[in-house]
């Protein structure tokens, strides 16, 4: 009886699993997804000795959010990634999100005399998960292997929400600066140290923007703006509540900060979008990244339907890196962003490319064969002649007469200046919510259009005009939805160039 009962088990197991694993034609080609089990915010972003280093909420041991530690993943080029063990597991306490940094001048004595000491400053979930703290581990062998500091906590108010500390030195002040948030309160706090050890409130930033979800990963940045040195200002990103209601995604703060308090540039009703899908949240900026790069990572997806995501081995991507930058536009400085220029494919990988022609209608480019594998990016410079509606249709589904069962519209209204992304009918549909258009407003000049669609496997990344945009989103299509199509809707656009890479060589 145990014998069968042990096959019969076993079956279960193997068949169960068998079925699972048929969706890993949703697994990214390019974008961080953990080999397995659950991920969500990166963490600790740093670059140091060739390597950029990408820390991530992650679960060892199931498929699912719980027991959170930090992996680690590491890359020269930010395209592949080298899986390593666990970072900092779990162990009296779970370790929620936080940041990194690069001791190098062995301001908290944890540096061994090898040098280039990384430092871990995270929330520390404990009490049986009534209250958070912020604690240290750190690193001498460039990460491979982490201490946690003999005198965690760091820092302690004896709240239950009290979280994910970002931290930088602050070269004017000659200190450490830690922003810190107070979720339910939608504050950030600012911190001050010397040593990383201990901190010292300076000031605190909140109740302004967006307010109606919990504020988390706060972090702060300088720019300068348009590229001049001599014109700065700080980007204060917070993670809230999106553009939709009760979506969460990230708001951001275009202000000056003096090494003691953020001033905020905009009204305090002013409501700030770092994206305009559903499925960009926790993104933070790399520290210490090369050649002065600022650039911003994010985790693919959304609280509303996080544990719905049909992939297995693994629940949980990461967004492309993204170049961020700060410029002047009408109403104001404003960020923008776009893949960082790792992702500027070869001629090597480009397989389709026409100019100067003028479109109507709808029209399959090429046949289905060349995006077979849903992995590639879309360049396009577009100009609108008559039409009222245009764009790309992705991932499409086509039955024999040709017509699309199946499929994801990037497209621009001209009467309402939108850009939108409509995934609703974009395959399967992991919960009630997730079926939507996402928009956003955006005011074209001298009727001309310029994208950059970041299309992979399961994930639609659009970028429009230079980056003053972003909308991301993810899609879970039928293996065969691999058709691409132009659309022009009641009238003519001019193509002044298309270009496509196929990003599956990567």
């Amino acid at each position: 009886m145990k014998k069968i009962c042990s096959l019969t088990f076993f079956l279960l197991v193997f068949i169960s699993v068998k079925g699972q694993n048929l969706n890993e034609h949703w697994r990214p080609d390019f974008h961080f997804s953990p080999e397995k089990n659950w991920t969500n915010d990166p963490n600790g972003l740093i670059f140091l000795d060739g390597e950029y280093h990408l820390f991530y909420q992650f679960n060892p041991f199931e498929n699912k959010w719980g027991h959170m530690s930090w992996g680690h993943a590491v890359s020269k080029d930010l395209i592949k990634w080298e899986h390593l063990p666990v970072a900092i597991p779990e162990d009296s306490v779970w370790i929620f999100s936080g940041s990194t940094v690069i001791d190098k001048n062995n301001s908290s004595g944890l540096d061994n005399g090898n040098g280039n000491c990384m430092v871990a400053i995270y929330t520390a979930d404990y009490h049986n998960g009534k209250k958070e703290a912020q604690y240290l581990a750190y690193s001498n062998d460039k990460g491979r292997t982490w201490e946690k500091y003999a005198g965690n906590p760091v820092l302690d108010l004896n709240a239950k929400d009290f979280r994910d500390p970002n931290v930088f030195w602050h070269e004017k002040t000659k200190q450490w600066i830690m922003s810190v948030v107070l979720p339910t309160e939608y504050k950030v706090l600012f911190y001050g140290s010397p040593n990383l050890k201990n901190w010292n409130k300076l000031e605190e930033f909140g109740n302004q923007g967006d307010v109606r979800k919990i504020w988390e990963c706060p972090s702060l940045t300088q720019f300068a703006v348009d590229g001049d040195s001599t014109k700065t200002k700080w980007l204060l990103m917070v993670s809230s509540n999106g553009p939709e209601q009760d979506f969460a995604g990230v708001q951001y703060f275009i202000g000056d900060f003096d090494g003691k308090s953020f001033k905020n540039d905009n009204t305090p009703d002013t409501k700030l979008y770092v994206d305009y899908g559903k499925d960009f949240y926790a993104s933070i900026p790399w520290n210490n990244a090369t050649q002065n790069q600022k650039l911003m990572l994010g985790w693919m997806l959304n609280w509303k339907y996080a544990e719905n995501q049909p992939t297995f081995p693994w629940k949980g991507q990461m967004s492309v890196p993204r170049q961020i930058a700060l410029k002047t536009f009408p109403e104001g400085v404003r960020l923008t962003q776009l893949p960082v220029e790792q992702f500027t494919p070869a001629d090597s990988y480009r397989f389709f490319e026409k100019k100067d022609f003028v479109h109507t209608k709808e029209k399959l480019l090429n046949g289905s064969t060349l995006f077979a594998k849903n992995a590639y990016i879309i360049e396009a410079d577009l100009t609108i002649k008559s039409s009222r509606d245009f764009g790309f249709k992705i991932a499409q589904n086509l039955n024999k007469e040709g017509k699309a069962t199946q499929e994801t519209i990037v497209g621009y209204d001209v009467k309402k200046q939108q850009l939108y992304l409509d995934r609703t009918n974009s395959g399967k549909i992991i919960s009630p919510d997730f079926a939507s258009v996402d928009k956003t407003f955006l005011k074209i000049d001298n009727k001309r259009l310029r994208l950059k669609i970041v299309v992979d496997k399961m994930s639609v990344e659009v970028f429009a005009n230079d980056g003053a945009v972003a909308i991301t989103s993810l899609i879970f299509p039928d293996p065969k939805a691999t058709a691409f199509s132009l659309f022009c809707k009641k009238g003519k656009i001019k193509v002044n160039s298309l270009k496509i890479w196929d990003l599956s060589k990567k």
